[in-house]
C-alpha cells in the first residue's frame, strides 16, 4: 500500500542499508600458530648442546627479534629454565636464514648414550605459540671411527 502525501508535511527519507556498510572485519591482535622446526646437534670434544630453531608465522614469514624469554625447551622432561646457562643467538644478516635461532646449553651433561628427545616451545605472545620436537643421537666414545 502506498503512503498518502499529507500537505505541509515533508516526507522523511528512509535509510537504505547497503550490504557492505558495517560489515568490515574488525582489526585483531596478530594471532595464529607459529611454525617451529628444530634440529639438535652435539659436537665431539665440546660440552655444549646446540639446538637450531626456525620460527615462521602462520603465513610462512620469518619471525625475527625473539629473545631468551620467548623460548622454553626440555630434554626428556627436564626444563632448561631461567637458572640454566642456556642462551639464544639469532642468526642475523644472512639471506635465507631469517627467523633462525640457536639455543645453546653450555656445560651440557655428556653422560648417557642413545636417542635423546628435545622439545622446544616458542611463545611470541599468548596467542602466537608453536613447538617442535627434535632428537639427538649420542654414541658413546669408542664406537665412532674418528
Amino acid at each position: 500500500m502506498a503512503k498518502k502525501k499529507v500537505p505541509g508535511r515533508k516526507s522523511t527519507p528512509t535509510k537504505k542499508r547497503t550490504p557492505d556498510v558495517g560489515k568490515a572485519d574488525k582489526p585483531t591482535v596478530a594471532s595464529g600458530p607459529l611454525q617451529v622446526s628444530a634440529q639438535g646437534a652435539i659436537f665431539k670434544g665440546d660440552d655444549r648442546l646446540i639446538v637450531s630453531v626456525r620460527v615462521l608465522d602462520d603465513a610462512g614469514k620469518a619471525v625475527t627479534g625473539l629473545k631468551k624469554q620467548h623460548f622454553k625447551w626440555w630434554q626428556l622432561g627436564h626444563f632448561f629454565g631461567e637458572f640454566s646457562s642456556f642462551f639464544v643467538v639469532e642468526i642475523e644478516g644472512i639471506a635465507g636464514l631469517e627467523g633462525m635461532y640457536q639455543l645453546v646449553q653450555a656445560n651440557w651433561s655428556t653422560v648417557g648414550n642413545g636417542t635423546i628427545p628435545f622439545y622446544v616451545r616458542v611463545a611470541k605472545s599468548a596467542l602466537r605459540t608453536g613447538g617442535a620436537m627434535t632428537f639427538i643421537v649420542k654414541v658413546r666414545e669408542g664406537l665412532d671411527t674418528n
